[in-house]
C-alpha cells in the first residue's frame, strides 16, 4: 500500500505540516508519513533508499571468544545507513512492523534472504527498535547495474520517542557487552580446564 493509493490519507511532512502534492518528501532517504483511515487505524510509513548492502559472506567475521561479529565492511555500511536514516529525520517505529523491500542487485548474483538479514541488522535501532518487530515481510529481487540500491518501505502503528529509542539502543549495547563478557569468561574457564587436564601441565605424581 502506498500513500497515493490511500484516498482517506493525510500526508504529513516531518514538521507536521499538511503537504501539497508537490511537497511530498519522497526523495531518497526521506521519510513519508501516511496517517490513514480504515481497518488498521493510523499508520506511519517510512520510505528509504539505501546503498546495496555487502554480501552476508563478508558481513560477518569470526572473532576469538566472541563468535561472529560484523566485519569492517559491515561496520562501514551500518554507519552509512545510520547517517542516512538520521539525516532523513526518521524516528524508529515501535510495535509490529510491515517490511516491503526491493533489492536492485549490481550483478545477477546474491541471495535475497541474505540482503534482508544484512539490511535488518543495519536498520535496527534507527528505523525500528529491534528486527524482532518485523511481523510481515515482502521482498523483491531486481537488477540495476548502474544504480544498485535497496528501496525500503516500513509501516507501523506507532513511533518511538527519542528517549525510548535511546534507551533501547543503550539496553542493546549493555546486553551485547554482557554477552561478550560471558563468552570471554567461559572461554577462560575452558582454557584453564584444558590446562589442568593436559598431561604436560599436570604434576608427575598425578600422571
Amino acid at each position: 500500500m502506498s500513500c497515493a493509493s490511500m484516498p482517506a490519507a493525510l500526508l504529513v511532512t516531518p514538521q507536521g505540516r499538511r503537504a501539497a502534492e508537490h511537497e511530498r518528501p519522497g526523495a531518497r532517504g526521506r521519510r513519508l508519513f501516511c496517517l490513514g483511515q480504515g481497518g488498521r487505524g493510523p499508520m506511519t510509513q517510512i520510505r528509504l533508499t539505501l546503498p546495496y548492502p555487502p554480501s552476508a559472506n563478508t558481513y560477518w567475521k569470526p572473532a576469538r571468544g566472541r563468535g561472529l561479529v560484523p566485519s569492517d565492511e559491515a561496520l562501514r555500511y551500518k554507519v552509512a545507513v545510520a547517517q542516512l536514516v538520521q539525516a532523513a529525520g526518521v524516528q524508529p517505529l515501535k510495535g509490529p512492523v510491515r517490511l516491503t523491500m526491493k533489492a536492485y542487485r549490481p550483478r545477477r548474483v546474491g541471495d535475497l534472504d541474505n540482503v534482508r538479514k544484512v539490511l535488518l541488522d543495519a536498520l535496527q535501532g534507527w528505523a525500528f527498535l529491534d528486527d524482532g518487530q518485523v511481523s510481515e515481510d515482502h521482498g523483491y529481487r531486481l537488477d540495476d547495474a548502474k544504480a544498485p540500491r535497496v528501496e525500503v518501505l516500513l509501516e507501523a502503528d506507532a513511533v518511538a520517542t527519542p528517549e525510548e529509542a535511546q534507551a533501547h539502543r543503550q539496553a542493546r549495547a549493555e546486553r551485547a557487552a554482557k554477552a561478550r563478557a560471558t563468552r570471554n569468561r567461559n572461554r577462560l574457564q575452558k582454557q584453564r580446564q584444558q590446562m589442568r587436564l593436559s598431561p604436560a601441565t599436570r604434576p608427575r605424581s598425578l600422571r
